[in-house]
Order: C-alpha cells, then sequence, then structure tokens
C-alpha cells in the first residue's frame, strides 16, 4: 500500500498522527499532485484547523487554482477556523467552477446569514442548494435557519423536510417547535416537543420550550378568567439570567415593580429563574405580555396583548425587524430616535409609545472601594490626573476602533493621563481576537504606535456588580465613540456617579444629555461597515449609523489634558432627579392603564 493509500486508511478510521505522517510521505512521492498536497491539509485540518494545514490549501491552491477539492476544503477550513471572509471568498470562486454545488451554494447561504446579515440573498442561495441537494438533513437544517428571520411558514416547511430525511434528530422537531411558539401556536408546539422528548428525554431545549407552554397556558387561563378590562398585574418576559442589557433592564423593572407592588409573572427566555425572595411563575391575571427583547425573540401569548419593549441603536431598524414586529399590538422604546427607527420602516406611529430607562449609580454597591489598577509600568492609574474609562462589548457599532485613533491622536507618552478600556463581559477569544486585530490595524492606519501615546489599561476579565462600581470610581471621564446606542447604560451610570461626559451627538443620548451635562461630538451617518472594511457588519446589513467627527473628539481629550477645558458638566443631579427606574416603572403603567391592559389601583 503506498503512502496515500496509508494516509486515506488511518484518516478514515480517525488515527490523526498516523494519517499525518502518511500524507507528508504522499507529498514528497507525489509532490505534483494536487490530490497529495489536499490529502495533507485535509488530514492537517481535521479538528480543530491547524495554521499549518490552511497553509499547505492555500499554497496547493495558489498552484492549481480551479482545483475543486482544494477550493472546497481551503473554503471549509478557513470558515472552520472562523476567517469568514476569505472562506467566502473561496466559497464564490468554487460556485464559479461548479454552479450546481450545493455545498457552495449551503455555506454561502450560512455565511449570509450569520456573518454578512444578508437574509434575503441567504434563503436564495439556501433554497438552491436544498433543490441541488433535497435529501441532505444539514442542508435542510440552514434553509430552515435562513428563512426564519423572516418567514416562519418556509421555515416550519424546511424543519419538517429535515425530520422526513431523519425521523431520529431531536432538533429538527424542537427548532419546529421554536417558530410555532413565535407565532403565538403554544398548543402545536408541543406536538414536535413531544417527539423530540420521546427521542431524548434530556433534551434541555425541549425541556424549556415545554415549560414556557405550560406558562402560557396557565396566564390564558388566569387572563381569561379575569373576564373583560385591565389586568391586575403584568406578565414579564426576557432574558433576565444572563448579563445583557435587555437583562439588567428586566431585572430593575421586575425589582421596582415589585416595590410598587405590582403583581408579576415572570417567564425567562432561556427556560427555569430562581428568585430568591419570593416565586414568580404563578399566574397573575395580566392582560399584557411584555417581551423585553428584540423583535426576532417574541412568542405572543394567546388571550394576553403583545407588547414589544425594545430598542434600536440606528437611524432605522431592518424590514425583518419591521415585519416580526408587526406580531406585537403595541412597541415601547426608550428614546425618540428608537421611536424614530420604528416609524421609519412603517411600523404605525400611533401603537408606538416611548418610556425612557433608568440610570444607576448602583446602590446595591455603593461601599465598593475603587479599583487597584497599575499600567504597564508599574504606575497605578489612581496617580493620573486624568483617567478616561470606556465599557463597551468588544463588537463594530462600539467602534472601540473609533477611540484607539482618537487615543492615538490626542495624546503622547508624557501625558497625565490613561485610558482604561474594559471590553463588556470580558475574558471571550472572540473579543480578545478582535481587539488585536484593530489594535494592528489602527497602528498601520494613524501611522503612529500606542507607545507613543498615553497608556491604555485593558481591564479583560469578567467583573462583578461591586468590582464594575468599583472600576467606574478608578475614573473620573467617560468617553464614548460608539456609532449608535439603544441607552448606553455604562455611560448613563458613569454620569449618574459624577463623571465627566464626553459622547456623540446622536441616538439615545440626545434623550438625556446636551451641553448643559456633556461634552457632545458632532456627527454623521453612513454605511455600517466592518472596522477598516467596506464589508457590512452582520446586524447592520444594508443599514446606516452614525459616524462621530473625531477630529473633534480628539480635540476634546487634548483640551482636557491640557488643561484648557477646566472641568466637564456634572450630569448626575440631571440623570438622578429626571431617570430613575422608579420612574420608568410608574411611565409604564400609566402606558399600559391608558391602554386599558393594566389597573392602576392606589399602587405606590
Amino acid at each position: 500500500m503506498d503512502a496515500y493509500a496509508q494516509a486515506v486508511a488511518h484518516h478514515r478510521a480517525g488515527r490523526g498522527p498516523q494519517s499525518i505522517a502518511a500524507a507528508r510521505q504522499a507529498v514528497v512521492e507525489a509532490p505534483d499532485d494536487p490530490l497529495a498536497h489536499n490529502l495533507l491539509g485535509v488530514c492537517l485540518t481535521s479538528t480543530p484547523p491547524t495554521a499549518e494545514g490552511i497553509q499547505v490549501l492555500r499554497a496547493a491552491v495558489a498552484r492549481w487554482p480551479n482545483h475543486e477539492h482544494l477550493v472546497t476544503n481551503l473554503a471549509l477550513a478557513l470558515q472552520s477556523a472562523g476567517e469568514q471572509g476569505e472562506a467566502w471568498r473561496y466559497l464564490r470562486h468554487l460556485l464559479v467552477l461548479n454552479p450546481a454545488s450545493a455545498l457552495a451554494c449551503d455555506r454561502l447561504g450560512f455565511l449570509c446569514n450569520t456573518w454578512r446579515g444578508d437574509r434575503e440573498q441567504a434563503a436564495r442561495l439556501s433554497d438552491r442548494a436544498a433543490r441541488l441537494s433535497p435529501q441532505d438533513e444539514g442542508i435542510r437544517i440552514n434553509q430552515s435557519l435562513a428563512w426564519a428571520p423572516h418567514d416562519l411558514d418556509r421555515t416550519i416547511l424546511a424543519l419538517d423536510a429535515a425530520t422526513i430525511v431523519n425521523p431520529q434528530n431531536t432538533y429538527p422537531y424542537v427548532q419546529r417547535a421554536g417558530a410555532l411558539l413565535r407565532r403565538g401556536r403554544w398548543q402545536a408546539a408541543l406536538h414536535p416537543l413531544r417527539r423530540a422528548l420521546k427521542l431524548d428525554p434530556t433534551n434541555d431545549d425541549a425541556i424549556k420550550h415545554a415549560l414556557r407552554c405550560q406558562r402560557y397556558h396557565a396566564a390564558s387561563q388566569s387572563a381569561a378568567a379575569q373576564g373583560p378590562g385591565p389586568g391586575d398585574g403584568l406578565l414579564l418576559r426576557g432574558p433576565f439570567s444572563t448579563a445583557s442589557g435587555y437583562a439588567h433592564m428586566g431585572r430593575r423593572y421586575i425589582q421596582t415593580l415589585r416595590r410598587q407592588q405590582v403583581p408579576l409573572q415572570v417567564i425567562g427566555v432561556f427556560g427555569h429563574e430562581t428568585w430568591a425572595d419570593e416565586p414568580l411563575e404563578a399566574p397573575v391575571g395580566a392582560k399584557a405580555a411584555i417581551n423585553i427583547m428584540v423583535p426576532l425573540a417574541v412568542e405572543p401569548i394567546p388571550g394576553l396583548a403583545t407588547i414589544l419593549y425594545s430598542m434600536f441603536e440606528g437611524p432605522r431598524i431592518s424590514r425583518t425587524w419591521a415585519k416580526q414586529s408587526l406580531a406585537a399590538d403595541m412597541v415601547i422604546v426608550p428614546t425618540e430616535s428608537s421611536r424614530v427607527a420604528w416609524a421609519s420602516q412603517g411600523y404605525p406611529e400611533d401603537r408606538i409609545r416611548v418610556c425612557p430607562l433608568g440610570v444607576d449609580a448602583e446602590p446595591a454597591a455603593a461601599d465598593a472601594p475603587p479599583l487597584t489598577l497599575v499600567d504597564g509600568h508599574g504606575r497605578r492609574v489612581d496617580s493620573y490626573r486624568h483617567r478616561f474609562l470606556n465599557v463597551s462589548d468588544a463588537i463594530p457599532r462600539k467602534n472601540l476602533d473609533g477611540v484607539l485613533r482618537v487615543w492615538l491622536r490626542a495624546t503622547n507618552r508624557d501625558d497625565d493621563a490613561v485610558l482604561i478600556l474594559k471590553p463588556g463581559k470580558g475574558g471571550t477569544e472572540a473579543a480578545r481576537r478582535h481587539l488585536q486585530n484593530i489594535v494592528r490595524q489602527t497602528q498601520d492606519h494613524v501611522g503612529r504606535a500606542f507607545t507613543d501615546a498615553a497608556p491604555i489599561v485593558l481591564i479583560d476579565q469578567p467583573l462583578s456588580e461591586a468590582e464594575m462600581t468599583g472600576l467606574f470610581r478608578t475614573a473620573n471621564h467617560y468617553f464614548s465613540l460608539s456609532h449608535g446606542e439603544g441607552w448606553d447604560l455604562p455611560l448613563s451610570k458613569a454620569g449618574a456617579m459624577g463623571m465627566g461626559l464626553i459622547a456623540p451627538a446622536h441616538s439615545s443620548y440626545l434623550d438625556y444629555l446636551d451641553e448643559r451635562f456633556a461634552r457632545l461630538i458632532p456627527c454623521t451617518t453612513g454605511p455600517a461597515h466592518l472596522p477598516y472594511s467596506t464589508e457590512p457588519w452582520e446586524p447592520f446589513f444594508g443599514l446606516d449609523w452614525w459616524n462621530p467627527d473625531e477630529t473633534v473628539a480628539a480635540g476634546i481629550i487634548s483640551d482636557i489634558i491640557a488643561g484648557r477645558d477646566k472641568g466637564l458638566p456634572d450630569a448626575s443631579a440631571h440623570l438622578l432627579g429626571n431617570f430613575t427606574w422608579d420612574q420608568a416603572a410608574r411611565k409604564l403603567r400609566r402606558i399600559l392603564a391608558d391602554a386599558g391592559l393594566l389597573r392602576q389601583g392606589d399602587r405606590s
């Protein structure tokens, strides 16, 4: 048996090291055979893909650019390695080489959906893949995902096709149930859930879906028992157990409405929620279900008005969001900019209400001391006169590349200033890669190294609530250069704690800030692209966002450091006096009472 045949046999048997050794020998024996290079690349990139394997395939494709197997395996390896842009390029080349490649159509459709955000093109490509290979279960599942954001009927048809191909796979049954729940058909969802749980009684998603069906049924019965007229309580649904902004918003509303003695039923998105003080799962005669989330996750409950309490960070929502929002009887948003975002895509303006959120100085962690931080030279951060803070998820909308460009242009290494950068929840590999890439790209773009600027201290690990408050106490300025915000929780918290604010003059900032309370940066609008790229950012495909004027921003930072700006305005009294959670909860109750959905009573 020659080396090539040995490598194939070892690879099929799952003997990785032996397959690689034999494949290397096959390349030595046949250096001009593209199949030998292809086999070595496949062996090297099999779970997980290695940089060497990708390089082998890349070099082989450079020699044989029209070899279908080589192009296919390079594209798959790049996609597995998270190199979506390059995978996209080679998959498009594969489709030129073989227009009947179901794999190319399927993977391109998947990337259109999950990486580019082009839902319409994703659906077209996925449908084409399904026509080319109708009995491929994976293709049918990807087809369902492509249709899920904007056509649940087509989603269900694709999932039905997947169950016909493989009746023993629980995934399509659970996804079908999820699609039916988003249509408000919890009873119909029980059938595929029973099938899934019969196949796998421990399936976590099926159990969570079934639990929600049970609670929706109880809420519907409770609403019917109330008879006509407003309800006695409210049903809240949201991702309350996560670290997201929506979860924070939901938890604050739960705490505040309970203090105001409003009966609550709370249903978590991800399954059973636990509550320290009392159970909040029991029905309370609610006539309104408030979904604190994005439109695509709303699940209507029969017999209850469907309220979407959401927000958007750009000038207008997507067509997919607009279509899904129509399932809601009312949309509540926290700011005027979000109201315009929904209205501009045709959602009826008479069904939109504005209810501002509260801001936090985190009274629960009021005694938290400032964190002790040091810069890269061992100097304590609290010894710097000017300590700027930015807390942002490492995503393109937060414009960390813009923050870094401004810092590079505005500061020098001998300035008495430091930037504290906290990338959201921290600690994720994706966030680290994003930051590493933009640091490198920013230095190249500006033509200056970060060693020539004032120091940056990166906080790259999760912090508790008390530690987050301590982090805020470490700084005296908060600096945002975001492309858009539905409601900037970190900045509003910083303002409530008395820090000086520097923010773009757009989106939610204009609802609670003006020149009396912050240094505002003028902005223009433009397409939402990935940093240093013309590629669209997936959630904003085909949409615009705001671009803050970085020259003005750099001037503000420079003036503060040089002492030309003697002190930023204090926004704490304004924010804590006009944007409290108690005020937010009272406004929410008035909105629902005016709609005939909640009995106000004489609750505090």
